[in-house]
């Protein structure tokens, strides 16, 4: 049951997260005021805020949201179905392991950006199919998962740095890829990566009747004449192909599939309707502000977005982590 103060906390959100994307276009190097946004939006202002506007701020956020919303959303479908409060797309090693193909294949055969997504995509399948098995026994045990994930990734990392050494020219910009960030992303590559995005978040939505039922226990599920295991599967390639795309277009950015879905639970309960589309809104809205810090004009230089991310993310790990322990759950 959605209470008042719920509901209260629940508008505060959304508008923040309506507000935060304002913020973003007005705060950087070059500050524009409301005013100066409104004239740019109207197609006036002066060449050099027009550029910032137009060709460097909006792509970005565009990006960041996009980013955001996928990240959660995939989160929120994996800790759903797989009813483990710690699943996320950077915790089963999806993201490492999306990562690492791309690395893989941009060092060894020098491929072109367009083909990210399917790298990513094949990468992050691998990865998170084997975090899975290696964690099962009688059950998806949130303590196993991590483990598993965290050595499933140390072996991407592993692999990524030993082929990062002989890549030679290519090392620069992919060491700037691998620490996460949208900083230089324009509308190229969110044309790029457009699709491979949204489709899959679209569909995660859309299908929200679904997930709920994913939600019940599997007998509820195959009572009511659904098809349990290929619907989980189903949530599953979606989870991982919005992340791959995520990773296409901000590189390995870790804990907002983690952190978000936790949010929203205190907002909304898993069954709401409303439930993923507040994931992919506060998901949206939390990378942004993460964007926002890490290119405040007070600092010498930009901050990757993923060290910003992991300021944030690695202290609600550990608390989620000492919880898990006192509730048995591990």
């Amino acid at each position: 049951m959605i209470t008042v103060h719920n509901k209260k906390r629940a508008l505060f959100i959304v508008t923040l997260s309506a507000l935060i994307p304002v913020l973003s276009l007005m705060v950087g190097v070059e500050f524009l005021t409301p005013l100066d946004l409104w004239q740019l939006i109207t197609q006036e202002g002066d060449r050099v805020q027009r550029i910032v506007f137009w060709e460097l701020r909006l792509p970005r956020i565009l990006i960041a949201c996009f980013v955001g919303a996928a990240l959660a959303t995939a989160g929120g479908v994996m800790q759903g179905i797989t009813r483990n409060a710690l699943a996320s797309p950077d915790l089963t090693g999806v993201v490492a392991g999306s990562s690492c193909m791309i690395v893989i294949l941009t060092s060894l055969f020098s491929i072109d950006a367009q083909w990210f997504p399917l790298a990513g995509i094949s990468g992050g399948l691998i990865a998170g199919a084997l975090t899975f098995a290696l964690a099962w026994k009688n059950g998806l045990m949130p303590l196993r998962v991590i483990l598993a994930g965290v050595a499933i990734s140390s072996v991407c990392i592993a692999s990524m740095t030993g082929f990062l050494i002989f890549s030679g020219a290519e090392a620069g910009d992919l060491f700037f890829w691998l620490a996460g960030g949208i900083a230089g992303r324009g509308w190229m590559q969110l044309e790029q990566t457009f699709a491979w995005v949204l489709i899959p978040l679209f569909l995660s939505i859309l299908l929200t009747q679904r997930f709920r039922v994913l939600l019940l226990d599997d007998a509820i599920g195959q009572s009511l004449g659904i098809a349990v295991s290929l619907w989980r599967l189903i949530f599953m390639l979606l989870a991982v192909i919005m992340t791959a795309g995520a990773v296409t277009l901000a590189g390995p950015v870790g804990f907002v599939g983690l952190v978000v879905p936790h949010i929203t639970r205190k907002l909304l309960p898993e069954q709401s309707v409303l439930w993923l589309p507040l994931n992919a809104l506060v998901g949206s809205g939390l990378l942004l502000g993460a964007d926002i810090l890490a290119r405040l004009p007070i600092l010498a230089q930009e901050i990757p977005l993923g060290v910003v991310m992991s300021l944030i993310g690695a202290p609600w790990l550990l608390w989620l982590l000492k919880r898990q322990y006192r509730t048995g759950g591990v």
